[in-house]
């Protein structure tokens, strides 16, 4: 793990040392929209958690936050400082990137998406589909945005698991709450009308979701003892602008031992580090290509668990457990119990929607909005997720 920051020079430097603060002002600017990765829970619950519960007894799992269903903490007006966070975070006519539509073309839109909903949801009993949220939130007055999801379905027939990526500016139909993006369903209804939003959208039954806050993450990765991953410079650059900034302005701790080599590398990353490289969007293209780092940060820190023993493993989940908020009620998980040996064995792939060239951007309500070509994109989704069958 780099302990110190290497500071460039002459006028290479100079150009580092600009586009570092720009990522500085930028993370600045956007302290509320980080965007929470947590990735790395699924590993706990769908994969590890069982044998943990074998092993440690019912007694860790009341570690877990679990929130029954009938109990996700509706929010009918949003806090006035999200509001106003909100209203700060839209976007003007002159930066927007989307078409303006016309009440007609949207109305056209929605026609589509009417019909979409309308069909029959996929469900196959050899595939468990869960939910892994990270959760944007300052405080506990609201649920907070969910601005990273992954659907992950582990396939008992197959020995496969599919992890896919949603995008959160994704334009979606919220049931009770009408057309927005796809993270504010987490905000209104927390867990539950996320996981109903995205069943409605999507058509695979999704009834589970784990999740976690952004400010918790960074402590995860400490406890699971840190994650390798392969750094690109431009991604060190950047990296080095949301450490100062999450140490600075968020955390309150000192950057100094966490900045990462600006040649980037095959480097050993603690939580801040490993957060940072999850929450860049200024290398590459933008949030579609933060997507990818995610589920490459979630793949690795597979990999770390992997190599654990039992007792280690179990060692890392008492501390963990305790920032999960989940659906899963404790019967369901210990019915999994048979299956965790063989589910550390499988095969993981990875996917985002939308995918490329299958979708638009249009302006709305002063925002940019992700539209799918639905017909093909849910083809696409439920063949990667199902197969042929």
């Amino acid at each position: 793990m780099p302990g110190s920051r290497r500071e460039p020079s002459g006028p290479r430097g100079n150009d580092m040392n600009r586009r570092a603060g720009n990522a500085r002002k930028k993370t600045g600017m956007n302290t509320k929209k980080v965007f929470c990765i947590s990735l790395c829970i699924v590993l706990g619950i769908v994969v590890v958690s069982g044998g943990l519960i074998y092993k440690m007894g019912r007694d860790l799992y009341s570690n877990i936050n679990y929130v029954p269903d009938e109990e996700v903490n509706t929010i009918e007006t949003l806090p006035q400082q999200v509001v106003e966070q909100m209203e700060e975070e839209t976007v003007s006519d002159a930066d927007r990137q989307g078409v303006k539509v016309t009440s007609d073309e949207l109305a056209s839109i929605h026609d589509q998406m009417s019909s979409i909903a309308s069909r029959e949801t996929v469900s196959n009993d050899d595939i468990y589909n869960v939910l892994l949220v990270g959760v944007d939130r300052q405080d506990q007055t609201w649920n907070g945005n969910s601005d990273s999801m992954i659907l992950v379905s582990v396939n008992r027939k197959r020995n496969r698991v599919t992890m896919v990526s949603l995008m959160r500016d994704t334009y979606v139909d919220i049931p009770g709450v009408g057309y927005q993006k796809l993270n504010f369903a987490y905000a209104k209804g927390a867990g539950q009308l996320l996981c109903e939003t995205v069943t409605d959208t999507y058509k695979v039954q999704v009834d589970r979701y784990v999740a976690v806050d952004f400010w918790n993450l960074v402590d995860i990765i400490d406890l699971i003892g840190g994650v390798s991953l392969e750094i690109s410079a431009a991604e060190a650059e950047v990296m080095n602008g949301y450490i100062e900034d999450m140490c600075n302005r968020q955390l309150q701790i000192d950057p100094t031992g966490h900045y990462v080599p600006y040649e980037g590398g095959f480097l050993r990353c603690d939580g801040v580090q490993a957060v940072a490289y999850a929450r860049n969007r200024m290398v590459g293209n933008s949030d579609y290509q933060r997507t990818e780092r995610q589920r490459y940060l979630l793949q690795q820190l597979l990999a770390e668990i992997r190599q654990m023993s039992l007792a280690q493993m179990t060692e890392k989940m008492q501390g963990l457990l305790g920032y999960v908020t989940t659906n899963i009620p404790q019967t369901e998980v210990w019915s999994m119990l048979t299956e965790v040996p063989d589910m550390l064995q499988y095969t993981f792939e990875t996917d985002r929607v939308p995918y490329d060239n299958m979708y638009s951007v249009i302006y709305v309500n002063r925002q940019d909005m992700l539209v799918p070509d639905w017909e093909p994109t849910l083809a696409k989704l439920h063949e990667f997720i199902y197969g042929q069958e």
